[in-house]
């Protein structure tokens, strides 16, 4: 039998990383990862908990078992099967007596952050280990406390842990007679990367060491600027004549595959086991629907983004069937026509992309008082999350759905005589500042004050991110430099659409007073069918009606001042960062039953608008949907989510891949800070419910993740469909 070449043996990888996606039994789980972390929790159970967590990864890293298949490319296979009777009674005990997420091994490692990938590729495993074992010394001659010994100690065996973990793969290699992987995994034992493919390899392997070995459930990650990490080794390999495109294609087409192989069937946001669809679930396998993502392009610290030919390279290899890794693009005024041309055409595909604009995002950061490199080092990770990459973590959020914000602010009004606009708008700032307050007073007795508070536990974050080490506490007790609160300010198209009608309805045309609007939504507009026909029919956000775009600025102006005055403190200086996000997954579904009426003649419990979208329903062209999202000040917010759902004939040829590249460019040059889009047809949807097994391929972007339609529940997919379908 001829030996395989590397692109052959790469499209194997993906073409079952593709058919795993759709063909993975439910049943499938993690069982050797259970069994072994129950054992290390047992193990360590006497140990404080640094140790429980350093130690207790040793125990399960040097016992893993080290899978390895002929067409590899890359290393980072694990166990991964349907239990045996047995197998599963075992498995129920461990999920009813002793859950993830109060083991001591796992409960602490949530994930959904970006690594400091870049700084173990340059330093490489040993040297992290070593700056880890020094500091432990320092500690213990400088006399730090013993809780700041213990946190240290315990980081040391983490990385003793994963050292390990290479040393077993490399004799593993070597044992099944794949040299070559073998030679990449024990140079990696002796110092950082030296070439593309151990960059590569280091990166994949420290992704499953978090996420299948360590992870608390759904501990997603970002692997962060992976072009830009891996372009020196790249740069270098090319000019050695150690590499050629092709083959670094290949083994970027094997890290994609590696990246999906985790992924089980059915979608977690929206999934509901009682009304059918595949749902594997996260007690059965806690990642079983975790996206992963990395970023390429933008702006950058380190190399010539305009020129970065691995940019490209990664970009050309993005596979549309893939769910995994979700690939952040960042815009910039220089990006270059030829990754345009690369990213339409994948999106075209309806490959797993975000994209964001470094030109809003960048300054966003910059306005809150991260330092300029830092600000450039932003990310974004599952689910569309904001984070600076390795520096900062989340300690806190505030805030919630906007519409509830505006129903408590005109309640307040409901008996004002002359009521303007402004009075709305100054209650609601006041409400929206009370209820922030504490939060962030919490905030500065926490981190602002002369004495930080002590260690803490450690998470597997606290080893690849800047600072826990040097400061030799945890991320969330002050470990890194950027400890923020996210803001979140969500639903602005419900929002818009409420002030809209009462500026319309009560100040502009005197139809009904404000309490009589008011006393609609308390009857869920029952016996008010002409005054909530008035209201459906008031100016929409999404519509490019101006009055409705002012007041999606102005509500999103107002809140971030709101923000902003509470941030800054006694000194005049900000003292407090904020993550302003407008994030609500998909749970502008479960907030709609939570929340009564509006006055934008919504009725109770009907879905509020979801993430940076309008109602569904208001919007009819594409571009004036752009325009006024586009209105909203995205130069003051960090994340978002804006879905597309296009017509295939609208981007079919030529003409519609210019036009779709015209809509996506102009609407970042406008100051667009997101996009996602979905490239399905309302009636394509429908057929693959009528025949899934048709369309077992399609796939379709929720809020910061793929999803294969045909596995969704009958009411996750209605959610899809219900999504204007624009052309």
């Amino acid at each position: 039998m001829a030996t395989m070449t590397k692109p052959q043996k790469a499209k194997i990888s993906v073409d079952t990383a593709i058919r795993l996606l759709r063909e993975k039994p439910q049943e499938s789980t993690l069982v050797e990862r259970y069994f072994l972390i129950d054992e290390a929790w047992k193990a360590t159970e006497s140990l404080p908990q640094p140790l429980q967590q350093g130690k207790g990864l040793y125990y399960v890293l040097s016992r893993a078992s080290l899978p390895i298949e002929a067409h590899d490319l890359l290393l980072g296979r694990f166990d991964d099967h349907v239990p045996t009777k047995e197998e599963q009674a075992r498995l129920e005990e461990i999920w009813q007596s002793r859950p993830l997420h109060l083991n001591p091994v796992t409960r602490r490692n949530g994930g959904h952050l970006t690594l400091d990938n870049r700084t173990v590729l340059l330093k490489g495993v040993p040297a992290m280990c070593q700056a880890a074992e020094e500091r432990l010394a320092r500690a213990k001659d400088g006399g730090e406390s013993e809780a700041s010994q213990l946190f240290l100690e315990g980081m040391v065996w983490v990385w003793r842990a994963i050292l390990l973990y290479l040393e077993r793969y490399a004799k593993a290699a070597q044992d099944a007679g794949e040299e070559e992987m073998a030679q990449v995994c024990e140079s990696l034992t002796r110092g950082a990367p030296a070439t593309f493919g151990e960059g590569l390899q280091l990166t994949i392997l420290l992704y499953n060491v978090y996420l299948i070995y360590a992870g608390a459930p759904v501990a997603c990650l970002n692997m962060g600027r992976v072009d830009d990490d891996l372009f020196p080794l790249y740069r270098t390999d090319l000019a050695a004549g150690r590499l050629d495109e092709e083959t670094a294609g290949a083994l970027i087409d094997d890290f994609y595959a590696k990246m999906s192989l985790h992924l089980g069937r059915g979608e977690h946001q929206m999934a509901n086991p009682d009304e059918g669809g595949a749902h594997t679930g996260w007690t059965r396998n806690p990642v079983y629907d975790s996206p992963g993502y990395i970023n390429l392009g933008g702006y950058s610290n380190h190399v010539d983004h305009r020129a970065n030919p691995l940019t490209l390279l990664f970009a050309r290899r993005i596979h549309p069937k893939l769910k995994n890794p979700v690939v952040v693009c960042r815009f910039t005024r220089e990006t270059s026509d030829e990754l345009w041309e690369i990213l339409c055409e994948k999106i075209r595909e309806n490959a797993s992309l975000l994209l964001y604009n470094d030109e809003t995002i960048i300054p966003a950061h910059r306005h809150i008082g991260v330092q300029a490199q830092h600000a450039i080092d932003y990310s974004i990770h599952p689910c569309n999350w904001a984070d600076i990459a390795g520096g900062s973590s989340i300690v806190g959020g505030v805030g919630g759905p906007i519409p509830e914000m505006l129903m408590e602010a005109l309640r307040a009004l409901s008996d004002k005589a002359d009521m303007r606009v402004d009075d709305i708008y100054t209650t609601l700032a006041e409400q929206f500042a009370a209820s922030i307050r504490p939060h962030f007073a919490n905030y500065r007795a926490r981190f602002c004050s002369d004495t930080l508070p002590e260690a803490g536990e450690l998470s597997l974050d606290d080893c690849f991110l800047e600072g826990p080490m040097e400061r030799a506490r945890g991320n969330h007790e002050g470990g890194v430099r950027y400890p923020a609160i996210y803001v979140q300010l969500r639903n602005i198209g419900t929002a818009t659409d409420m002030m809209a009608a009462v500026d319309t309805l009560v100040l502009r045309e005197g139809i009904c007073t404000l309490s009589e609007l008011l006393a609609a939504t308390a009857c869920n507009f029952e016996g008010y069918d002409a005054l909530r026909a008035l209201c459906r029919k008031a100016p929409k956000y999404g519509t490019g009606n101006e009055i409705a775009d002012t007041h999606a600025a102005r509500i999103m102006n107002v809140l971030l001042d709101a923000v902003d005055r509470e941030a800054t403190g006694p000194q005049g200086v900000r003292d407090v960062y904020t993550l302003n996000v407008t994030i609500n997954d998909m749970n502008h579904r479960w907030q709609g039953t939570q929340i009564g009426a509006t006055v934008d003649g919504r009725r109770s419990s009907d879905p509020l608008s979801e993430n940076m979208s309008p109602t569904v329903g208001c919007v009819k062209e594409v571009t004036t949907l752009l325009g006024s999202v586009a209105r909203v000040p995205a130069q003051r917010l960090h994340s978002g989510a804006l879905n597309l759902r296009l017509r295939r004939d609208a981007i079919r040829g030529d003409a519609g891949l210019s036009r779709l590249r015209a809509l996506i460019e102009g609407y970042f040059r406008m100051g667009g800070m997101q996009l996602q889009v979905s490239i399905a047809d309302t009636a394509e949807l429908r057929a693959a419910q009528a025949d899934p097994d048709a369309y077992r391929d399609l796939t379709v972007r929720i809020t910061g993740y793929s999803a294969v339609f045909v596995d969704m529940p009958p009411s996750a997919q209605e959610e899809l469909i219900r999504r204007d379908e624009l052309g």
